[in-house]
């Protein structure tokens, strides 16, 4: 059978009395052996007690250090999302494509975030919820203005144009309507 590993922590390491009380002391004391240090033994490294690190320290021989708690991150990521398109979709309503496509997509990133705040993954539901506001506002936005789109005029059926009239001026493109009045039926 082969013997036991000697190392610090181990009993085979520290021969002599191991009823000797003055080798014990407070941890960093260093204790001195009473006379000369015998042969076999020898006296432990300045500033470590004599049977090697304490039992507190992590790494200690024998007791692995603990894993320390790191809190989980917050995922914030969906919320956020919803707000930043939720703003730019509500700038970019009157060109009907972004405003849609951006009207949705914050939508349903401020819906994943909100569920995500509920179940305590993410710390923002109210950038979340802000982010599902200006989403459906910018979808309204966008149906605004396709109907402003859809009602403009187009037509040139609105008066003369400024080359045909010579007397119109300042742009004035529209005919004003004109009040006449009879001079010979107010006397």
């Amino acid at each position: 059978m082969p013997l036991a590993p000697t190392g610090p922590g181990t009993p085979s390491a520290y021969q002599g009395n191991p009823y000797d009380q003055t080798l014990y002391g407070p941890p960093g004391h260093r204790a001195a052996a009473p006379g000369p240090v015998g042969y076999g033994m020898q006296a432990p490294p300045y500033g470590q007690s004599p049977y090697g690190p304490g039992v507190y320290q992590p790494g200690s021989y024998g007791y692995p250090a603990a894993p320390f708690y790191v809190p989980p991150v917050p995922s914030n990521g969906m919320g956020l999302a919803a707000l930043v398109l939720g703003i730019v979709g509500t700038v970019l309503a009157p060109t009907v494509v972004l405003g849609v496509v951006l009207g949705v997509l914050a939508i349903v990133f401020g819906a994943v975030g909100r569920v995500k705040a509920r179940k305590g993954e993410a710390t923002n539901p109210g950038q979340a919820l802000a982010g599902l506001v200006l989403g459906g506002v910018g979808l309204v936005a966008t149906a605004l203005m396709v109907i402003v789109y859809i009602n403009i005029d187009v037509d040139d059926n609105d008066g003369p144009a400024p080359e045909d009239d010579p007397g119109a001026t300042y742009g004035a493109y529209l005919s004003a309507p004109v009040l006449i009045v009879d001079r010979s039926a107010s006397s």
